[in-house]
């Protein structure tokens, strides 16, 4: 018998978007799949299209903790022996579960899998590809190789790892690939693309971006014993290039101002950590 697959869809004041993720999920040719939104009490159109579907697929509404929250709520109440969560603005391409289905059948040792996916706009156009790669754990420190929305895990890993980290508000999944990957987990890539992200200004990675690199650092820091360069590099890069307050805008004249800050920033973790240690 073919494997049940849960996808859970955590969701707030996204309803401009909604109908094209729950038609995404609906519209996959494979047979046994259990879809569930959980959404965090929206004030927009959200509950009103979630409606219009009746009993199609389970759906709540009401005041939850967070998008980290509504995964747990969604993963806690699915019965699949495959799972996933898709953000209500991102969207599966078709086959793609019939895709990861044959892919999981085909390796039991595979924990994880995840396939290649697309950046789109607003509008559905076409942005360029996501920069996934085959996976190794120093690739994943450098910089997220995983694409969510087209990441499957098996009903074991939540077994093995537990759920998502709640305090956790935008690097939730990727401390959660590199807890898997620390537990022993086998992550593994396959080149079909499965998902699109969806890149517009009111997500969260995009209009909380300070905080997103803060929450890198700090899970990288946790399960790599420190984020790469590159993770230091990015966040000096905000905030001297592209926040508009606070002092390491006025260093914008300075040429590679953020690499210096990088550099001194990374040195002065391993020291403290060191002298912590000693």
């Amino acid at each position: 018998m073919l494997p049940l697959v849960s996808v859970v869809t955590p969701s707030f004041n996204q309803g401009r978007f909604l109908r094209r993720t729950i038609e995404s999920v609906l519209g996959q040719d494979y047979p046994r799949l259990e879809y569930l939104v959980f959404d965090g009490g929206s004030s927009d159109e959200s509950v009103e299209i979630l409606r219009t579907y009746g009993d199609r697929f389970f759906w709540r509404s009401g005041p939850d903790g967070g998008q980290s929250d509504a995964i747990n709520r969604g993963l806690g109440r699915a019965q699949g022996e495959i799972l996933a969560y898709l953000n209500s603005d991102d969207v599966l391409l078709p086959g793609a579960i019939t895709t990861i289905v044959e892919y999981f059948r085909q390796h039991p040792e595979w924990d994880l899998v995840y396939g290649n996916a697309g950046h789109i706009d607003e509008a559905d156009g076409y942005l360029g590809a996501y920069p996934t790669a085959p996976y190794s754990f120093e690739r994943l420190v450098q910089d997220c190789c995983i694409c969510q929305p087209a990441a499957f895990w098996r009903r074991a890993v939540v077994e093995r790892i537990g759920p998502f980290d709640e305090s956790l508000h935008y690097a939730m999944d990727y401390e959660y690939w590199m807890r898997l990957d620390r537990a022993g987990g086998r992550l593994a890539h396959v080149p079909e693309f499965l998902a699109c992200s969806r890149t517009h200004a009111a997500t969260k990675t995009l209009s909380a971006r300070l905080n997103v690199y803060r929450e890198i650092l700090q899970v990288s820091r946790r399960h790599a014993g420190d984020a790469s360069f590159s993770q230091y590099y990015a966040y000096w890069h905000h905030r001297c290039h592209e926040r508009q307050r606070g002092w390491p805008r006025l260093l914008r004249w300075l040429p590679e101002c953020q690499w210096y800050l990088a550099y001194v920033h990374r040195r002065a973790f391993r020291l403290l950590g060191a002298a912590l240690a000693a």
